[in-house]
């Protein structure tokens, strides 16, 4: 008999509801049983829950909780407006571990509160970004602490600059380059940014309601940058390709450090590593070493393309069970992923402020929504124009 019951929260209401294959993610692992699935919408719940196998099933969510009472919970919707309501009502219910899609929350003061009710019941949170486990990435990491590319001193992050560009690349695919990097860097110290659309800078008037219950978001480019515990520099961008072409083979992140560059490409398809002095532009092509270390589920079956997202969240929901049973918070959790949103929200403060943003972040919620609220009373701290003053 299983030790561990598990069960799925999602909603087919609204779009992506299994986000990055979130339902599959205690599928394969040893003494867990999936028991049941929600979703309001019948026709998916029946499919999914089908191919999940899931036991039961509940339009409701909270009436499964109750009458489950479930160890470990998946939180799939990709839209996560209401994912710190489900993480609260998960951890009241008694879960003692949960695999959530991220960002972790809306905005940081849920948060906040999801992070201190974890803590007051011992409830292990692992957040979805999967890159943290990516044996690739960690081979590649590892590399760098050994000295591989001497002392690191930049860390330069390309959003995937595809329609989303902006802030709405930033909230839902930044959040994992961000989150990656800093198992290198160390927490931010201190942050600015800037929002852009069509080449100037935007202004309140140019703020919109996003989609995917984003909330708040402005213009068509942004660019951070952050000072980090380790002494590197870490700069953001994402934009909105000309003509709207598509991702940019840039998504991902170099290391450049004194003595040579990690390039990681493509959600770490493609990592690789020069050894060298930095060279000027016009110099010969730099001589790349790839980093193949293959991703593999956590009983040791090899994953291939077709499941590597699986075998990656896999591997997440394994460190929950681990935690649970050992100690410990898992690599990617709820604290650090509060940490991740908040480098995130930081560059929307430093367009909202004109000025450098230190961390802890003072503003817990949306710095758009703040902006927007002060320029209704006349207190705008930016020009009109745009400008930082």
């Amino acid at each position: 008999m299983p030790t561990y019951r598990a069960v799925a929260i999602a909603d087919s209401t609204r779009t992506r509801p299994y986000g990055h294959n979130i339902a599959q993610a205690w599928q394969g692992l040893a003494n867990v049983e999936m028991a049941a699935l929600a979703d309001p919408v019948e026709e998916a719940r029946r499919t999914k829950g089908a191919e999940i196998g899931a036991k039961r099933l509940y339009a409701d969510y909270r009436e499964m909780l109750a009458k489950e009472q479930p160890d470990l919970v998946s939180i799939c919707p990709h839209y996560f407006d209401l994912h710190g309501q489900w993480l609260l009502d998960t951890i009241g219910a008694g879960a003692r571990g949960i695999y959530v899609e991220k960002p972790v929350t809306a905005n940081l003061h849920e948060a906040d509160a999801v992070v201190a009710a974890a803590e007051r019941r011992g409830v292990k949170i692992a957040v979805a970004h999967q890159m943290r486990y990516h044996p690739a990435v960690l081979d590649a990491f590892q590399r760098v602490r050994d000295g591989a590319i001497g002392r690191l001193r930049r860390v330069q992050i390309s959003g995937k600059c595809d329609a989303r560009g902006g802030t709405h690349d930033l909230r839902v695919l930044g959040t994992h380059l961000l989150d990656c990097t800093r198992l290198l860097t160390g927490d931010p110290l201190w942050a600015t940014g800037a929002l852009l659309k069509n080449g100037r800078e935007v202004t309140v008037a140019d703020v919109f309601e996003g989609p995917e219950g984003l909330g708040k978001m402005a213009g068509d480019a942004v660019f951070g940058q952050f000072a980090t515990a380790s002494g590197a520099i870490i700069d953001f961008e994402s934009y909105v390709r000309p003509n709207h072409q598509g991702a940019t083979p840039w998504f991902g992140f170099d290391l450049y450090g004194t003595e040579g560059i990690i390039s990681v490409r493509d959600a770490a398809r493609h990592v690789r590593l020069y050894r060298g002095p930095e060279v000027e532009p016009a110099s010969a092509t730099l001589r790349w070493e790839p980093i193949e270390t293959p991703v593999t589920f956590p009983d040791g079956k090899p994953a291939d393309e077709r499941n590597l997202m699986n075998a990656l969240n896999q591997a997440a929901a394994a460190d929950v069970v681990t935690c649970i049973e050992q100690g410990g918070e898992p690599r990617s959790s709820a604290r650090e992923a509060r940490t991740t949103l908040e480098m995130v929200m930081a560059i929307l403060e430093g367009q909202r402020t004109g000025a450098r943003v230190r961390f802890p972040l003072a503003t817990r919620e949306n710095p758009l929504d703040v902006w927007v609220r002060q320029s209704a009373r006349g207190a705008n701290p930016l020009p009109t124009t745009g400008k930082a003053g």
